[in-house]
């Protein structure tokens, strides 16, 4: 029986490669003009680059603290010019005392427990995410690559020519060494623009002397146990 299921799979594998259903599968049009990226080809990139980035860190397993952080996230994301990327956002603590923030295309954003002990309300916490989030939606680890069209999708992935998945594994170790070196001034500038008015929007304060004793207090009791 098992020879038979290896069987019949091999015959699907080899049909779907000969017909081309397998090679190119139906793609649904680009989200932005900018890019040839459909979201699930974002995504895909993403993953992969927050994988690098990671390599050799220890993420926090605090399901209290991790799922504040998701709904200080969910709030910006709502106000900004991208509430939903193909899978969500996705936010990690990082258990490093290093006060710093990191993210990939695709929804993908990391805060270390060193920046959550810098950030001193829920109002400074939103701007650290949304400054992230800014570099994630504006795929700025993307940045200067040259047209990426191998369709890593979870579709077609399987079958992408071994020279499709050298030119990916190759974009996504650039974008994570752009990452991990810091992003340009141009890049600080645009992404400071769209999580400004995410901020705005959602409500939080810009100001510290603005912000509500309430988010203090919420940010002290959800945060505790990690900070």
């Amino acid at each position: 029986m098992k020879k038979l299921v290896q069987t019949a799979a091999a015959g699907v594998l080899a049909w779907l490669i000969a017909s081309g259903c397998a090679s190119e599968p139906k793609r649904e049009p680009p989200f932005d003009p900018a890019t040839p990226l459909t979201q699930a080809e974002e995504y895909a990139y993403g993953r992969s680059i927050a994988a690098r980035l990671t390599l050799g860190h220890e993420l926090s397993s605090d399901v209290k603290a991790r799922e504040y952080l998701a709904r200080v996230g969910g709030v910006v994301a709502a106000a900004s010019a991208r509430p939903d990327p193909y899978d969500g956002w996705r936010f990690y603590i990082v258990r490093d005392t290093h006060v710093s923030t990191w993210s990939a295309p695709g929804g993908f954003v990391f805060i270390t427990v060193g920046a959550l002990k810098a950030a001193r309300n829920e109002d400074a916490l939103a701007a650290l995410l949304a400054q992230e989030m800014a570099h994630s939606a504006l795929r700025h680890a993307l940045d200067g690559e040259p047209v990426l069209d191998i369709r890593p999708t979870k579709e077609s992935w399987p079958f992408t020519p071994e020279w499709g998945k050298e030119s990916f594994r190759a974009t996504c170790d650039r974008a994570a060494e752009r990452a991990k070196a810091g992003w340009t001034e141009a890049q600080e500038q645009a992404a400071s623009a769209w999580a400004n008015a995410a901020l705005v929007g959602a409500g939080y304060a810009t100001e510290e002397a603005a912000v509500a004793e309430a988010r203090v207090k919420r940010f002290t009791e959800e945060l505790g146990a990690v900070r």
